[in-house]
This record gives C-alpha cells, structure tokens and sequence, in this order.
C-alpha cells in the first residue's frame, strides 16, 4: 500500500547529505529507503513537491509527519532572513529542501555520539555496524547497554566506546525516553549531563532529535562559518525558533562549496 502526500520544499539528496541523518539510502530513481522507528519507509520524489510512501494514512499522520516535520512552513523561515545577508541569501538557495527531522532520540543520542571527530562516510560505517546492517532496526539502549567496550571498539567506535556505553546506561536509569524538557535549554543542559557530550552534540540531539529549533550547534565549520561572516557572533536572537534550520543550512553549504564528505 503506498500513499501520495504534498510536502513542499523537500530535497531527499540535501537532507541525507546534511549532516542530520546517517542512515537514509538511496535506491535510484529518486528512491529513498529510510530506516526509521523499526521500520524502512520507501520513499519517492515525483516532482511538484509530491512524494510517495508505502505507508497508510494513519502512518503518516502518526508518524512521519512529525518526522519530516512537515508543519513548518520553510519558505517562510527563508524569507525571514535578513536582505542584507548575502552569506546566508546564498546558504539558503543552496539547501533548498531541507528539512529538520524529528529522529527517533536514542538513535540521535547515539549517532551524534558516533559522530564527534568523525566525518560522514565513517559515521555511516560505524552505525551500520552498530545496527548490524543498514537497513536492520537500530538497537535499543537495553542492547546497547549488554555491549562490551571492546564489542563497540570491534564497530570502529575507537575512544567513543565508553561513552556509548555509558550513554546507554544512563538513558536506560533515567527514563531518558519519557522525560519532558519543556525548553531548548533544558534539553542541552539534560544532554550535557551525559559522559562524553558537551555542549555541540547536546545541541544536536536537541535539534535533531527533540526539534528544538533554538539550538545552533557549534563545530569547526560552524566556528569558522561565523568567524569569517559574522565577526564572530552569529546573530541568533533575529531568528527565534529557526535558528537551528539556518545552521543546518550554512553548514551544509559550506561542505559543499569546499566538497567535503
């Protein structure tokens, strides 16, 4: 059974190159196969802004709506941005169609674990592992948890394995899954609490995986990004609740521009 739904300002092949997301598959022909929430959803792109799922109606209202976050308007988070802005003018146009994703959160806690002095080809490899195949349902923190450090060194997690570890832990002992961080800040500064995440990967997982859009997180590009165009300070508090969506988007296209994996 597949459905069609109208979800505009999409780009598959931005957003799985963005940074965001590790796990998406291209499979040709604007095919998409997304492993997400124990499940593969085949997407595809027919132009117009149109796609096709095989999923019910009742999945994609439940599910992947919020997933691709599909109430947001982003046309108008581009034309909020400041005429004066060449930088980000030019960032803007280059994303066109990507969205923020709302991912599952144990996969965003883990992946962003994985992903600290990692490039993106090498986090795709690590999670695969993890995952034991790239389509294969993404493990729980209880699975996570019954690793050993050197299991996860095995997966190429190097000096991360202790943290991911201890993460799974932690998640497991707090009931990290049913907490409610009414606020941005009270999500980086929860996710700060965690051995190995500081203040950047606290920021991702708020962004990525809990949709706080306030976050704005901060790694060498980014640092370089801001310290070359905006003297160092990014004028975050002209775009409250879409900041996050402008730092995806600068970020991506500074990779791109220097053709970066």
């Amino acid at each position: 059974m597949s459905i069609q739904v109208k979800l505009p300002f999409f780009n598959a092949l931005r957003i799985a190159d963005s940074g965001q997301c590790f796990r998406w598959r291209n499979a040709g022909e604007g095919c998409w196969r997304i492993p997400a929430f124990g499940k593969v959803l085949i997407l595809r792109e027919l132009g117009g802004g149109m796609l096709e799922l095989d999923a019910k109606n009742t999945e994609w209202e439940e599910l992947w709506r919020d997933y691709f976050d599909a109430d947001t308007d982003y046309e108008a988070v581009t034309a909020s941005i400041h005429r004066k802005d060449e930088y980000l003018l030019s960032a803007a146009e280059a994303s066109r169609g990507i969205r923020i994703l709302r991912q599952p959160l144990w996969e965003t806690v883990i992946s962003f674990l994985v992903s600290q002095n990692n490039n993106i080809p090498r986090i795709r490899k690590n999670l695969t592992a993890l995952c034991g195949g790239e389509e294969a349902p993404f493990p729980g923190p209880e699975q996570v948890a019954a690793l050993t450090e050197e299991n996860l060194r095995q997966m190429g997690m190097g000096y991360r394995a202790p943290y991911i570890k201890k993460a799974a832990l932690k998640y497991l002992e707090d009931g990290t899954e049913k907490m409610s961080f009414p606020t941005y800040g009270d999500a980086k500064a929860y996710f700060e609490s965690y051995t190995g995440i500081g203040p950047k990967v606290a920021d991702c997982i708020s962004l990525f995986g809990l949709g706080k859009k306030d976050a704005f997180p901060m790694d060498t590009w980014m640092k370089r990004i801001v310290a070359r165009h905006y003297g160092g300070i990014f004028p975050i508090g002209r775009y409250p609740g879409t900041a996050g969506i402008l730092q995806q988007w600068m970020f991506y296209y500074e990779r791109m521009s220097e053709n970066q994996p």
